[in-house]
Parts: C-alpha cells; sequence; structure tokens
C-alpha cells in the first residue's frame, strides 16, 4: 500500500543536494497531486524564488483552465485506488492549485552529532538569515573540497569539479552530490550504498563537520519570521534518551514542531515522535525529504499525520501563505499490481 500526501514539507532541488531544478521539482509536485509543498535545501535558499515563480505561473494555467495547465500523473493505469482521505480522487483545477512555503534545511552541531533544523515560512532575504547562509557556505564548501580531494586519491576523476557541473550555478555541494556521483561512475549499486561505502563517518571519504549550535539556527530562523522544525529525529544515531534531551533543548532553544512523518519510515517511530510531540506540546511537521525521482522516496509518498497531533500549518505564520487549521491534509491511499510496482515513482 502507497500513500500519497497532498503536503511535503521537506524537499531539495538542484540549489543544493537535490536531482531536480526548482522548476521541475514544482511540475512533480502537480504531477503528485500536491496542494502544499516546501523547498528546504541545504543551508541556502536559493531555489525558493524560482519555485515560486514556476508555481504562479501553473496556478494560473488552471485557474483560468489552459489546455497545457498540469496534470496529475502518479496514478498508473494497473493502480488501484483504494480510497481518499479528506477528498475526492478527481479534483476541480480550483482544487489543485499549489502552495509554495519559503523554507531551509541548517546543519547545526549538538554534542558531536549533526543534527538538521528546518525552517519553514522564513523571509529568504532577512539579513540574519543571509548571514547565516554565507557563514555555512564557507564551511560546506571546505568540507566538499576535502571530500573531493579523499575520493580523488581514491581514483574518482575530478569529482568535486564534477559535482559543480551537475548542480545549479552557486549550488551547496554536499556528500549527496558525491553520493549520485559515485553511483553515476558504478562504484556503488545505488546512492544510499555509495554513502555507506564511501561518506559515512568511518568510511574513506568522510569529513567531519563542525556547524553552528541549534540555538544560533533556531534564533535566525524565528528572526526570518520562520517556524524551527527538527528534521527526521529517527535517523539520527542516538538512543531515546538522548533524543527527549535533544528535543528539550530544541524547544528550550524555541524550537517549534517536530518532523514526526518521514518516508521509509516504521510504523514504530512516527508513534514514538507522536508521543514526543504531546510531552513537550510540540507542533507536528511532514516531509519526504526529496532529493531525486525514486521508488521508495517520492513527493508527498508514505507521510501523513495522524488525527491527534496539531499539524505545523496551524501556525499562524503559515496562515500567510494560505494554510491554516481549515486546510485538510489529502491521502490517497494506492496498491500497485506486482508488474506495475516499478512505476509508482515516475
Amino acid at each position: 500500500m502507497t500513500i500519497v500526501s497532498n503536503i511535503d514539507f521537506h524537499c531539495h532541488t538542484n540549489a543544493s543536494d537535490g536531482g531536480l531544478s526548482p522548476s521541475e521539482l514544482i511540475d512533480r509536485a502537480y504531477g503528485r497531486g500536491l496542494n502544499a509543498i516546501a523547498i528546504t535545501d541545504h543551508d541556502l535558499t536559493a531555489g525558493v524564488a524560482d519555485a515560486v515563480q514556476r508555481a504562479a505561473l501553473l496556478n494560473a494555467k488552471l485557474l483560468n483552465g489552459d489546455a497545457d495547465a498540469p496534470v496529475e500523473t502518479y496514478i498508473k493505469e494497473n493502480a488501484e485506488v483504494n480510497g481518499v482521505d479528506n477528498g475526492e480522487l478527481h479534483r476541480a483545477p480550483s482544487e489543485r492549485t499549489l502552495i509554495v512555503i519559503p523554507g531551509v534545511e541548517f546543519s547545526t552541531t549538538w554534542y558531536d552529532e549533526q543534527i538538521h533544523i528546518v525552517g519553514l515560512g522564513i523571509d529568504p532575504n532577512n539579513d540574519s538569515l543571509k548571514e547565516l547562509e554565507a557563514k555555512l557556505k564557507v564551511a560546506r564548501t571546505q568540507r566538499a573540497v576535502a571530500i573531493g580531494e579523499k575520493l580523488k586519491r581514491l581514483g574518482f576523476d575530478r569529482p568535486y569539479e564534477r559535482c559543480c557541473e551537475q548542480a545549479r550555478e552557486g549550488a551547496s555541494i554536499t556528500r549527496g552530490n558525491y553520493a549520485r556521483l559515485i553511483f553515476q561512475d558504478g562504484k556503488a549499486k545505488s546512492v544510499d550504498d555509495a554513502f555507506h561505502k564511501f561518506l559515512r563517518r568511518g568510511q574513506d571519504a568522510y569529513v567531519k563537520s563542525v556547524w553552528g549550535p541549534i540555538e544560533e539556527t533556531v534564533e535566525v530562523i524565528k528572526a526570518a519570521g520562520g517556524i524551527a522544525v527538527l528534521a527526521h529525529p529517527r535517523r539520527y544515531k542516538i538512543s531515546n534518551m538522548r533524543l527527549r534531551k535533544l528535543v528539550y533543548e530544541f524547544k528550550k532553544a524555541g524550537g517549534e514542531a517536530i518532523e514526526v512523518s518521514s518516508s521509509q519510515q516504521r510504523q514504530l517511530d512516527r508513534d514514538y515522535l507522536v508521543q514526543l510531540c504531546h510531552k513537550y506540546e510540540m507542533l507536528a511537521s511532514l516531509g519526504s525529504d526529496f532529493h531525486n525521482e525514486g521508488f521508495h522516496r517520492d513527493l508527498g509518498q508514505n507521510i501523513d499525520l495522524p488525527s491527534d497531533v496539531t499539524p505545523v500549518w496551524h501556525s499562524p505564520i503559515l496562515e500567510r501563505y494560505g494554510m491554516g487549521a481549515n486546510f485538510k491534509q489529502r491521502l490517497v491511499h494506492i496498491t500497485y499490481k506486482k508488474e506495475d510496482a516499478t512505476s509508482a515513482s515516475e
């Protein structure tokens, strides 16, 4: 069973380590039936303006009834729709418009652990935000160059330069860019395999990162008018006790939400994050952490929030973008026949 949500608040473009341009990502969002998407590239907001502009153009085409208005393409001929929560399967063009939330995903360091903080509803032109982006750009570039040098010594041809060539001009090069390059060069079975073989801690191309503290990052996100969200908390290799400490200190710093639902997540993990939302009185967010087209992780795929949490889009900050308490998460439940399963996320 695959669930497709109309809301996805964690997505990347080729402004950082995503595989699609901002416009291509927006096109895919319409094809996947989304109504709200957050552009959350690593440590920068360079892709937001293009995404907003593309959505404005396509929304106008939908509302005007233009022949070239976007259509939904995620339900294949051999797919069976098992049900729709909070809506209908077939919708009028006015019900398929897309809200783009300006966002960012900042890297921080917490007790020697790299922790990611998503900012939602930020002002990309805020001075404090731009200052932090510039500082992290220097640190990330230094790390990217160092990783490239290690990969070169392992036999890879011009790894840093090729990553820059494949990315958007001025993009922030991350391990995600290198993982795709390693996979493209046939040195790993998948992008995830490339991480495990070369880029994770303890492997030959790993370079330790040193980012700023959570407190500084949350302060900047709030100064830029946004909501600070603790990203994918169950991916960190820490105990439940340490995770509770992290959430407590994140909230104490001004954090307001936890990313409760993410792709490729166990039900047990989601349930535990729901408990933490209740315990620490946090809003609940959700996101696929989309980087590129793939069967197991796609826009809106298998991310849903239970009814007993308060969604982050109920925040007055996101009401400014047309969301709020009346905005509903629509979930389409789909079963793909075995012969068609590989096309589920095309």
